[in-house]
């Protein structure tokens, strides 16, 4: 527990995550006095991700030193797989420049990292507390608790992550629902990055993104992913909690099983666990936002439910990022105004409509579609598989036009409207 008396600061931060170190770095870097409170026992210790940083953020972030960063490889490859019990149909992409659009990353090195560097700037970091709580006057925040201890501020931002109990708990954001939350769950598998570069048909620096669907979640809403690190693959498993729920299925058991499917097992083989962890993940999106900003309260990251999932692509942390930056250049604006109110603070919600909002709104129905579509999870996934079983078969028998195989495989096992439907549906809502 850390003590300082009579001291008040200009903003305190909570969480020392994506989006609460960039709203230090950039607050910081103004002048300005700036406390940052985490409960892990150093930045990024409790953070987990799959993870994958999309660059333009942290570019945003810090123009001069964002290629200074903990980053692991540049993702130069994109795997897209269906997959049944035994078999998988993938769709693999290789680009041989993405200008450095997106880099696989493990949070506890990056997390460290920005927190450093917000330190490097003029930030106050403290890790090891856990904030108890608001100091709320006449209905404005004007401060934190943790321990015994009051430390008072003209702004908090929260950036606490997923499960924003210190917000909840001061009523100004409701529980979160059930139906609004994935569960995660990772592996990180130790091998060498000659072992990594020769199973991926890559070169040092440069890696693969792989998206799965199917087998992976056993018919619950949900996917597995896996990237390739340096030294190591961060491989796991994300599913709708709901569904979860729903299903009564041991979640543990299916990431283990997930390690032994034919499609992966290949890739892990001979590598040894260093890592394993659970995490909630908000994705209730657009229509499940929350009042993202209180007289002297401003809310970040994943605690305002910024992700988008579309399937093949999980965006957050670059959206925690903005956010970051958004709130300190909203705080900026305040404390240069010495007024801390809702009317004021509203420009955080207009920073973000171009940055992070816009995007929000476009994929509004993604997590409906994701969630609510039946055969996608296990019907698509075993008419691919025959499919393309069929189509390479060769046995002696009549040989059947492409078109006829199509039929052959779909006949009878999903209706052909409710084909059209979810490609419909799927086109609009991702």
């Amino acid at each position: 527990m850390f003590v300082l008396s009579e001291e008040k600061f200009q903003v305190i931060i909570i969480g020392a995550g994506v989006a609460g170190s960039a709203a230090a770095y950039t607050l910081a870097k103004a002048g300005r006095e700036v406390l940052v409170v985490d409960k892990g026992r150093a930045p990024g210790a409790k953070n987990m991700t799959g993870g994958r940083l999309y660059t333009y953020a942290l570019k945003e972030l810090m123009p001069e030193e964002w290629a200074e960063a903990p980053l692991e490889r540049e993702v130069t490859r994109e795997i897209m797989m269906m997959m049944t019990p035994a078999d998988s149909v993938a769709v693999d992409s290789t680009f041989g420049s993405v200008n450095q659009q997106s880099y696989t990353v493990l949070r506890a090195r990056l997390d460290a990292w920005l927190a450093e560097k917000a330190e490097e700037a003029g930030a106050m970091m403290v890790p090891g507390s856990t904030v108890d709580g608001l100091i709320i006057r006449d209905g404005k925040v004007a401060g934190i608790k943790t321990g015994d201890e009051e430390l008072e501020a003209d702004l908090v931002i929260s950036a606490e992550g997923a499960n924003a109990t210190v917000a909840e708990r001061a009523g100004l954001i409701r529980p979160v629902e059930l139906k609004d939350v994935a569960i995660g769950v990772k592996h990180v598998i130790k091998l060498s990055e000659e072992i990594i570069n020769e199973r991926f048909n890559t070169v040092s620096g440069k890696g693969a993104a792989v998206m799965c669907v199917g087998e992976c979640s056993k018919g619950v809403s949900g996917g597995a992913f896996l990237y390739t690190n340096k030294d190591s693959i961060s491989l796991g498993l994300v599913v709708d909690s709901q569904s979860w729920k729903n299903s009564r299925l041991p979640l543990a058991d299916i990431a283990e099983e997930l390690k032994r499917h034919p499609a992966l097992a290949r890739y892990i083989e001979g590598g040894d666990l260093v890592e394993y962890s659970a995490h909630l993940i908000p994705e209730g999106g657009f229509k499940s936002l929350p009042q993202l900003y209180a007289d002297g309260f401003l809310l970040a990251g994943d605690a305002a439910g910024f992700v988008v999932n579309r399937g093949f692509t999980v965006r957050g942390m670059d959206y925690a990022m903005l956010s970051g930056i958004a709130a300190a250049e909203t705080a900026n604006e305040a404390i240069e105004a010495g007024v801390y109110s809702r009317s004021i603070l509203k420009s955080y919600e207009s920073r973000l409509q171009q940055r992070v909002l816009k995007d929000l709104a476009l994929f509004r129905n993604s997590h409906d579609y994701i969630t609510r579509t039946r055969h996608v999870y296990k019907t698509y996934p075993r008419l691919a598989a025959d499919l393309m079983r069929n189509i390479y078969n060769v046995d002696g028998s009549p040989a059947k036009l492409v078109s006829g195989l199509v039929k052959k495989t779909i006949s009878g096992r999903v209706p052909y409207f409710d084909v059209l439907k979810d490609m419909f549906k799927g086109g609009r809502s991702l």
